[in-house]
């Protein structure tokens, strides 16, 4: 498994309890819904309270959902998996890697000319838009202790929450989405009244709008928990076994500052370069610039995050189909996936990270445009591009993140990939929307705790020490924020292994709920009696 996908031609040990199917040629799912009890349309019952097989009837007699008409083959007769897991991966849309490269290396060269400016003009040289700056002081010297020392106290504040937010997320799952429901829905109506009270009659309507529409969710969810705390405990049971994840996450989280900080740079150091300060104008190379730099920002920021979510997504797809297997789990699982995901994957990353990115890059243009424009009618013309841009990007991202997860598992390229993500959110759209939103508020209000605590801890080493830079509290809001940011990120960083863990695991489940019930037949059976329509796979 460390070389190479799910090999149709491995074989699984005995299962802990009998899964004695009778053998038919076809699935049929009106007889597998009446066997269970199902209503014959699975999303009617998304709503409803989960229903159970009749007591005392075992799990015999239940066939797995048929492969015959999948397009990626049939079910391999030794193995019993479907054909479609790939044994010999190749590389996928190499195009769009090659074509990264290429704006990569071009962001490169224009940072190297951006940052020799920076040094020039610090030495006391100019260029032909700008004259040199005279007078250059810092106070880096004194920001630099009581600054770091803040930020270092934010971080290890930030790192022990999460470890504990964790613990408990894995001790009590479902009490821990309904408190997190709970709090989110107070937190909205508190927005709603503060902005009454200071009579900001927009925002104070949209808090109670938001507010009460969590309340009406939460009465039609609350079916829904079950299935939702059975996913979560899995998922931090099994990221628990491999920290190796995390640590991928947490280098993730600080490749995307430092590139950050690079980005803003080169972004200072072409402003420097062609920004005419005489006549206070923007010459259009200095715009050309400007885009290409946000395009190459967005875009290679994207690649490093979904990297790390095929990655991880790779881990739990190998412990859904190895673990409890004769083959057994990789020794290195993490390092394998992410091998993949570096190799055979890394053409279909980028073409999806293409995607948002070119989305990413129309907003910013549009919102320029809209802070910049002295017309009104076309800065709401604005306006409703960016609210309909961000409705676009929302909906890309989302399919992005389980299409990226069917990458991982299965190696595909990302148009299959993506066609196979609709599917299966035509088919099981309603109950992945619940259980997405219960399991990512779970994180959200965790990082928001996570934030304000690490915040509160560098306000507090501002009070007391008083560091010589901050005698007067000059600094103090600025580094609070900083504070607030990396805790939120801390703690958001642990949520993303888990949201990767959850969506592979939720793929899985609908591709291929039989390998589960071979493989770890006491899980499958705990989810099911959350989650009766587990036994029927996506028919593709």
């Amino acid at each position: 498994m460390s070389n190479q996908y799910y090999a149709p031609d491995q074989s699984y040990a005995p299962p802990q309890q009998p899964y004695t199917a009778q053998q038919q040629p076809y699935h049929n799912p009106g007889q597998q819904q009446q066997q269970w009890g199902l209503n014959q349309n699975p999303q009617q019952q998304y709503f409803g309270e989960p229903s159970a097989p009749p007591e005392g009837q075992p799990m015999t007699g239940v066939v797995p959902p048929s492969y015959e008409s999948a397009p990626y083959g049939t079910v391999n007769p030794e193995s019993g998996l479907p054909a479609k897991f790939n044994p010999r991966p190749k590389y996928n849309d190499c195009w769009a890697f090659f074509l990264f490269i290429a704006q990569l290396a071009a962001f490169v060269v224009l940072s190297y000319f951006a940052i020799h400016q920076i040094a020039q003009n610090r030495n006391g040289y100019g260029s032909p838009y700008n004259p040199p700056r005279q007078g250059f002081h810092s106070t880096s010297i004194f920001f630099a202790k009581g600054g770091l020392i803040t930020m270092l106290i934010a971080i290890i504040t930030g790192a022990v929450i999460s470890v504990l937010y964790f613990m408990l997320t894995q001790a009590f799952p479902r009490q821990i989405i309904k408190v997190t429901f709970a709090l989110s829905i107070i937190a909205y109506l508190a927005v709603a009244v503060y902005y009454f009270v200071r009579e900001l009659w927009m925002p104070a309507i949209f808090g109670l709008i938001f507010g009460l529409l969590y309340a009406s969710m939460w009465w039609f969810w609350r079916s829904r928990i079950p299935f939702a705390a059975e996913m979560l405990l899995t998922v931090t049971n099994i990221s628990k076994q491999y920290p190796a994840t995390f640590i991928l996450a947490f280098l993730g989280l600080f490749v995307q500052i430092a590139y950050s900080v690079y980005f803003m740079t080169v972004i200072s150091g072409c402003y420097e370069m062609y920004y005419d300060q005489v006549n206070r104008t923007t010459p259009g190379k200095l715009k050309a610039l400007i885009v290409f730099c946000f395009f190459s920002f967005f875009w290679t920021s994207q690649v490093i995050k979904n990297i790390i979510h095929v990655t991880i997504s790779g881990v739990f797809a190998t412990y859904y189909f190895m673990a409890g297997s004769s083959q057994g789990m990789a020794k290195s699982p993490t390092l394998a996936s992410f091998k993949r995901a570096c190799t055979t994957s890394i053409g279909s990353i980028c073409f999806g990270s293409l995607i948002i990115a070119f989305i990413q890059t129309l907003r910013a243009l549009v919102q320029m445009f809209r802070s910049n424009g002295d017309n009104g009618i076309l800065a709401f013309v604005a306006c409703l591009i960016d609210c309909f841009l961000s409705c676009i990007q929302g909906i890309a991202e989302y399919v992005n993140k389980y299409a990226f997860s069917e990458v991982a598992i299965y190696g595909k390229a990302f148009i299959p990939a993506a066609r196979d993500t609709w599917t299966i959110l035509k088919d099981r759209g309603v109950v992945q929307l619940i259980n997405d939103n219960l399991i990512g508020n779970v994180w959200a209000m965790g990082a928001i705790m996570s934030g304000v605590l690490s915040g509160l801890a560098g306000y507090l080493y501002l009070r007391f020490d008083q560091p010589i830079f901050n005698n007067n509290g000059e600094f103090t809001y600025v580094l609070v924020t900083m504070a607030f940011v990396l805790g939120l990120q801390m703690l958001f960083t642990v949520g993303t292994v888990i949201e990767s863990g959850v969506a592979t695991t939720f793929v899985a489940l609908a591709e291929d709920p039989a390998a589960l019930a071979r493989t770890k037949p006491e899980l499958f059976e705990r989810i099911r009696a959350t989650y009766p329509a587990v036994v029927q796979g996506v028919n593709y």
